[in-house]
C-alpha cells in the first residue's frame, strides 16, 4: 500500500511547520493498515473516496471525520509542497517567502470548511474526469496566484499588525536583519526602524484602509503625504526619552529621506528573500574575501586623511626601525640571536608563522617572556610615539564640546572620531542621555530644559545644571576611554600590517626564484582561479597536477631558507603548518602580482 495516506512532509527542513505530529501519523498508518486488509483491491481513488464520503456524513463521529480529513491532508501533502518549491523558483522573490506561501495553502487544506467546498465542487463536476490531485493542485495554484497579484512591495514591508506588540517586535527584528545583511550599519539602521514604526500606521490608515481601495486589490503606492506625515511624527518624537539615541543625532528628516529610507528597507527585505544560485565546483578554491589589511581609521578630515595618514605611517616606520636596532640593548631572557624574529613569526597577523607558544617551546623561555617582550618592548613605544603624534593634532576634551555645540544636529556616522563620541553618548545613563538630546538636539535653554524634565519628576534649574554638567563630563571620560582604546587598536592593527607585509616580501621573493613555467601554473591555478581541466587544455604537453604541486613544494623550500637565513630560525619541523600559511597566501594574493610568462 502507498504510504500517501499517512505521509506527511517537513517543507521547510528546521523552519516549517506541518500540522501533524509522529503520534498521528503512526495513527493514520495503522488505520490505513487495517482499511489495505479489509479491502485490498482499493486504489488511490477509492481511498479518497472513502475519505470524501466519511467527510460528508453527519452521522460520522467527530473523531472518525477527523482521521479522514487527515488522511485527505496527507494525501495532498507531497503535491502540495512541490508545488510550493517550484513557485519559489518562479514566482517574484517578494511574493513567494516559503513560509509564507507554506502557510496560505495550510489555511485551504486545514480548514476542513473549505476543504469540503473545493472537494464537494469537485464531485459536482466528475464528468470532467480530472483526477483529485490535479484539482487540488489547481485549487492552490489559483489561490497563491491570487496571493501573488494581491501583493506588492508596501504589503511586503508595512503587513504587520500594529497593535500586537510582539508580532510588531518579530516584524521589526527581521527588518533589522534584512538591513544588516544588505549592508546597512549604526545609527542608520536604528533611524530606518524608528521612521518604519511611524510609516507602518501612516500608510496603512491612509492608503490600504481607504473606503475607495476595493477589498481584494494591490496594496497601493504611498503618496507623498504619507512620507510628510511620518517625518512630522518621526520628528516630533526622535528626542522623547523612548526614542533610540540614534535618531536624536543629526538634523530633522525630511519627508523625502523618509520615503528613501522606506525603499532601502523595501529592497533589503527584497534581497533577504532571493534565491541566489551559485554553481558549486567540489575542486574550487574560491575563499571569502579578508577583512581588509589596509582599512586604517582616519583622525583628520576626510580630504586630508590620506596624506595625514601617509605621514602618520612614514614615522611610526622610522619609530620601529629604531625600536629593532636597539633590541640587543635591552633586559630579556630572549635569546638575542632570536630577538629579530619574535615580532615577524608570531605577532597574530594573518600570515603569523608560528603561535607564542611554538616560539618559545624553539628558543627555550616561557610563553610569559614573550608576551612581555612584545608588550613592553615594542607595543608600549610605538603607542607612545601615537600617542604624542595625536595629542599634537587632536585635543579630545575640546573635540567633545565642539560635537555637542556644533556637530550633534550634523552627525557623520562616517567619521570615525565622531563616530567614538557616539558611542561615547551610548553609554551614558538613559538620563544623561535625554539630557544631551534636549539639550544639544533641540537646541533647549535651562529654563526649557527644566520645564521638559519636570513632567516626568519635579527637578530644579539648579539640579538641572549639574545634571547637565554632570552629563558632559561623564561624556568626555568615556568619550577618552574610547579614544584611548582606539588608540592601541591602531597601534597593533599598524603592527599587524608592518610585519605581515615583511612575511609577504619573503614569499614574493621566493617566488621570483620558481622556473617560468612554475610561476605560470601557479598564477592559473591561484591568479585567475582556473581549475585543473582548464589548465591542462591551455598546457596539454605538461602534466599539470605534478608540475603544480613541485612548484608549490619548492616555493616551500625557498621560503624555508629565506626565513632560515633573515631570524637565524629553522621552520622544518612546522612543515605543514608553514604549507598551510603558503596557500591561504596563493589564494589571497596572488591574483595581484605580475607574472612574467613567456
Amino acid at each position: 500500500m502507498s504510504d500517501q495516506f499517512w505521509t506527511l512532509y517537513d517543507f521547510t527542513e528546521t523552519s516549517g511547520h506541518p500540522p501533524f505530529k509522529r503520534l498521528i501519523q503512526n495513527r493514520l498508518r495503522e488505520r490505513i493498515q487495517k482499511l489495505v486488509q479489509l479491502h485490498p483491491e482499493w486504489d488511490d481513488n477509492d481511498y479518497a473516496n472513502y475519505f470524501i464520503e466519511i467527510l460528508n456524513e453527519d452521522s460520522q463521529a467527530e473523531t472518525q471525520k477527523r482521521l479522514a480529513h487527515w488522511h485527505l491532508l496527507s494525501y495532498f501533502d507531497r503535491d502540495r509542497c512541490y508545488l510550493i518549491w517550484r513557485s519559489w523558483c518562479r514566482l517574484p522573490f517578494y511574493a513567494a517567502y516559503a513560509e509564507n506561501l507554506y502557510a496560505l495553502t495550510n489555511e485551504h487544506l486545514c480548514n476542513r470548511e473549505k476543504l469540503q467546498q473545493y472537494l464537494n465542487k469537485y464531485e459536482a463536476n466528475r464528468e470532467n474526469k480530472a483526477n483529485l490531485k490535479t484539482y487540488m493542485v489547481g485549487v492552490l495554484r489559483n489561490v497563491m496566484r491570487h496571493h501573488v497579484n494581491w501583493e506588492s512591495r508596501w504589503h511586503l514591508l508595512c503587513d504587520v499588525e500594529i497593535n500586537s506588540s510582539r508580532k510588531l517586535q518579530k516584524a521589526e527584528e527581521r527588518l533589522r536583519e534584512a538591513l544588516k545583511n544588505s549592508g546597512s550599519k549604526e545609527p542608520e539602521i536604528s533611524q530606518y526602524l524608528f521612521a518604519w514604526r511611524y510609516f507602518v500606521p501612516v500608510y496603512k490608515n491612509n492608503r490600504v484602509y481607504h473606503p475607495n481601495r476595493r477589498e481584494g486589490d494591490k496594496w497601493p503606492e504611498p503618496e507623498f503625504s504619507d512620507f510628510a506625515e511620518t517625518s512630522k511624527d518621526y520628528n516630533s518624537q526622535r528626542f522623547q526619552p523612548g526614542a533610540p539615541l540614534q535618531a536624536a543625532v543629526g538634523a530633522a528628516v525630511a519627508p523625502a529621506m523618509i520615503q528613501q529610507w522606506m525603499k532601502i528597507c523595501i529592497d533589503a527585505l527584497q534581497q533577504s528573500s532571493q534565491i541566489i544560485e551559485v554553481s558549486y565546483d567540489a575542486t574550487s578554491i574560491e575563499q571569502p574575501d579578508h577583512e581588509s589589511r589596509n582599512s586604517w581609521e582616519a583622525l583628520e578630515k576626510e580630504e586630508e586623511s590620506a596624506e595625514s595618514l601617509q605621514e602618520i605611517d612614514l614615522i611610526l616606520r622610522e619609530e620601529i626601525e629604531q625600536i629593532e636596532q636597539n633590541l640587543d640593548s635591552i633586559r630579556s631572557q630572549i635569546p638575542k640571536s632570536c630577538r629579530q624574529a619574535v615580532m615577524p613569526l608570531c605577532y597574530p597577523h594573518r600570515l603569523a608563522l608560528l603561535t607564542q607558544e611554538q616560539l618559545s617551546s624553539k628558543i627555550g623561555v616561557h610563553q610569559g617572556t614573550i608576551s612581555r617582550y612584545i608588550s613592553k618592548n615594542v607595543e608600549a613605544p610605538l603607542l607612545e610615539k601615537f600617542q604624542k603624534l595625536t595629542s599634537e593634532q587632536f585635543n579630545p576634551t575640546a573635540y567633545a564640546k565642539t560635537f555637542l555645540n556644533e556637530k550633534f544636529t550634523n552627525f557623520n556616522s562616517a567619521h570615525p572620531v565622531e563616530a567614538k563620541l557616539f558611542a561615547a553618548i551610548a553609554d551614558l545613563d538613559p538620563q544623561s542621555q535625554q539630557i544631551l538630546k534636549l539639550s544639544y538636539g533641540q537646541k533647549m535653554n535651562i529654563i526649557e530644559l527644566t520645564q521638559a524634565l519636570t513632567q516626568e519628576k519635579p527637578i530644579s534649574q539648579e539640579e538641572v545644571k549639574q545634571k547637565l554638567s554632570a552629563a558632559q563630563n561623564q561624556l568626555q571620560t568615556s568619550f577618552l576611554n574610547l579614544f584611548n582604546q582606539w588608540q592601541s587598536n591602531y597601534v597593533k592593527l599598524w603592527l599587524k600590517n608592518y610585519y605581515q607585509n615583511l612575511i609577504q616580501s619573503g614569499l614574493l621573493k621566493s617566488f621570483e626564484q620558481l622556473g617560468s613555467l612554475q610561476r605560470e601554473i601557479l598564477w592559473l591555478r591561484y591568479g585567475q582561479k582556473q581549475d585543473i581541466k582548464n589548465i591542462e587544455t591551455l598546457k596539454p604537453n605538461f602534466n599539470v597536477c605534478q608540475t603544480l604541486a613541485l612548484a608549490k613544494q619548492q616555493l616551500q623550500r625557498s621560503f624555508l631558507w629565506w626565513i632560515d637565513s633573515r631570524f637565524g630560525l629553522s621552520l622544518e619541523t612546522e612543515t605543514q603548518q608553514i604549507g598551510e600559511i603558503i596557500e591561504d597566501w596563493l589564494l589571497t594574493n596572488l591574483l595581484y602580482q605580475e607574472i612574467e610568462r613567456n
